[in-house]
């Protein structure tokens, strides 16, 4: 009995390794043919460099929906608001002021310059010094000429102010400065001389 049940386990035994030597072979075989047939994967499309439209001040450019003119940029201490408020930069720094007007070509309500959107999508502008430092517009909250997040209709127009804090030395060499109206991948470059 116990002669029978060794032989019955040593059968067992060599018929499951006998199987699974075979799958085992098969398996190795499919892995390697696939592997010999895998075609490379391509490489991917190079990202495209951003449209750049350069402007000097007071030229008309457009982007997306909206044709935007930089009329003039000077450096302030203050902007007045009203007869007694008035808005001043922190110490040390000075404002670069811009006057500009915008015009809505869309088909419906939208805002210029938004605090939050799609960033392949959302109209931002920046304010870049020698190529090296970027500054965001600083907005002006309850002053009616600011043009940060101000709402306007389809085919309507509005004038107004952008405005950037930045340090004193900054602001002595405006020069160097160049203003970027529009998304990440179309943008309208306006030289502040």
């Amino acid at each position: 009995m116990k002669k029978k049940l060794l032989l019955l386990t040593l059968c067992t035994t060599l018929l499951f390794t006998g199987c699974a030597g075979g799958n085992l072979a098969k398996t190795v075989k499919k892995v390697t043919d696939s592997v010999a047939t895998q075609t490379p994967e391509p490489t991917p499309e190079p990202t495209p460099a951003p449209k750049v439209k350069k402007l000097a001040l007071g030229k008309k450019g457009t982007v997306g929906d909206w044709k935007i003119c930089v009329k003039k940029a000077v450096v302030k201490t203050q902007i007045k608001n009203g007869s007694y408020y008035y808005f001043k930069p922190s110490k040390g720094n000075k404002f670069v002021h811009l006057t500009m007007s915008v015009k809505n070509n869309g088909k419906k309500e939208a805002e210029f310059l938004p605090r939050i959107g799609y960033e392949n999508e959302m109209i931002t502008a920046t304010l870049c010094y020698k190529d090296d430092y970027e500054y965001k517009p600083t907005e002006l909250l309850s002053y009616d000429k600011d043009l940060t997040t101000k709402k306007i209709k389809p085919l309507a127009s509005e004038s107004g102010i952008l405005v950037f804090e930045v340090p004193k030395k900054v602001a002595k060499e405006k020069k160097k400065m160049v203003v970027k109206i529009g998304t990440t991948m179309d943008y309208l470059e306006y030289t502040l001389k």
